[in-house]
């Protein structure tokens, strides 16, 4: 089945969204709870938590070395299916109280996510018009904001005090109901211009000598070191205080508020272009970070600027498919999309480790390095807009 048969067609657009929807109601407790499960119930140290999450980002880095190039060979709805199987899977984790089972498990759950992610990603930009692409990215990543802000809350009742087992037992059966809908997808492959079978450059090295891949690159792995530094927020909120409870509507009110700044970004992308909401959204998230230096000590500050920076965080999430259609043809997409979420877990990584060892000393600090790396990411804006989109490959 090709593209231009289906392009037009809402329905593969409706059932990406439904599956979007049950992916974050599965995957966002998940993501939120784990550290204060590896912190209370493990009974791993501030430092540990962050390396056990840091493996589980190297794990989901290497995952997308293969997944963007079986996701282009395959096709996007297969490796879909994939990685939301082994996000299931993974949710067992909280059933278990073996430090080296949960790890693994852990793992598996961002091998999962790194395929789920780059291959919905290349199914939208396929699956959508161009015209409203920014409109469908936003409907799309309201899948895990929405899904998150509905997701929380019912995670929160099902784990009360600590029942972390059902809480497990439930996102694992909810995961797999995701996987039997992410297999009624069509399947669809991006269209033929040509006869000509001559392979493009396919690379991740080859890529990255693109210039404006190389800056999306950059523009993909700045921000994504604060939002490292951000999952970490909700321990902290924690150990200012707040409760299991807290830390859920926290999340749900981010969620919440992420969801509107998606659906403005990806409207206002469709009508006026991605630049002018890609400048808004780094300034959005530079005006957190300097909230959250301000007010690091205190739980409604945590609240506030947490949530804003979420928030410009997902705006860029939402504006990422427009970026990668101006900066690739659609047939590496695939591969374009496998090297940003490599150089998102690689961020992910740097940002989450920084935090769990520059909040040991104060917890203000890591925002201030990663204030600095999005000021950095601002001025590559300027030569990434003015470079050309490539031309098509000639027939």
């Amino acid at each position: 089945m090709t593209e231009s048969s289906t392009k037009k067609s809402l329905w593969p657009l409706l059932l990406l969204l439904i599956v979007q929807l049950f992916n974050g109601i599965m995957l966002m407790p998940s993501r939120n709870f784990i550290s204060i499960y590896l912190n209370e119930v493990i009974a791993y140290p501030v430092r540990q938590v962050a390396q056990v999450m840091a493996w589980g980002q190297i794990v989901g880095m290497l995952a997308s070395l293969v997944g963007g190039s079986l996701s282009d060979r395959w096709g996007h709805k297969w490796m879909l299916v994939l990685g939301i199987s082994g996000v299931a899977l993974s949710s067992l984790l909280y059933a278990f109280r073996v430090p080296w089972l949960v790890t693994v498990l852990w793992g598996l759950g961002s091998a999962g996510l790194g395929f789920s992610t780059l291959s919905s990603q290349g199914y939208l930009t396929l699956a959508a018009n161009a015209s409203a692409l920014g409109l469908f990215s936003a409907l799309y990543n309201w899948g895990y904001t929405m899904g998150g802000a509905v997701g929380n809350p019912l995670a929160a009742v099902i784990l009360g005090q600590d029942n972390y087992y059902a809480l497990g037992l439930a996102l694992s059966g909810f995961g797999l109901l995701t996987v039997l809908i992410a297999s009624s997808l069509p399947h669809l492959r991006p269209q033929t211009r040509s006869q000509d079978t001559t392979p493009s450059p396919s690379g991740y090295g080859a890529l990255l000598r693109r210039p404006r891949i190389f800056v999306l690159g950059m523009l993909r792995f700045l921000p994504t070191c604060y939002y490292g530094v951000t999952t970490l927020l909700p321990l902290l909120i924690k150990q200012q205080g707040g409760s299991n409870t807290a830390v859920a509507w926290y999340a749900a009110g981010s969620s919440i508020f992420a969801s509107l700044t998606q659906l403005l970004a990806g409207r206002a992308a469709d009508w006026r272009g991605v630049r002018l909401p890609t400048l808004v959204a780094f300034g959005v998230m530079l005006t957190a970070i300097i909230g959250t230096i301000i007010t690091a000590q205190s739980v409604w500050g945590l609240y506030i600027f947490g949530a804003l920076g979420t928030g410009a965080a997902w705006a860029l999430s939402t504006l990422l498919p427009g970026l990668v259609t101006l900066a690739a043809e659609p047939e590496i997409h695939g591969r374009v999309f496998g090297l940003l979420h490599l150089l998102w877990t690689g961020a992910m990584i740097l940002g989450t480790l920084l935090g769990g060892e520059l909040m040991a000393i104060d917890v203000r600090l890591p925002f201030v390095v990663v204030g600095v790396l999005n000021g950095i990411a601002v001025a590559l804006t300027v030569p990434f807009f003015r470079m050309e989109t490539p031309l098509p490959r000639a027939a």
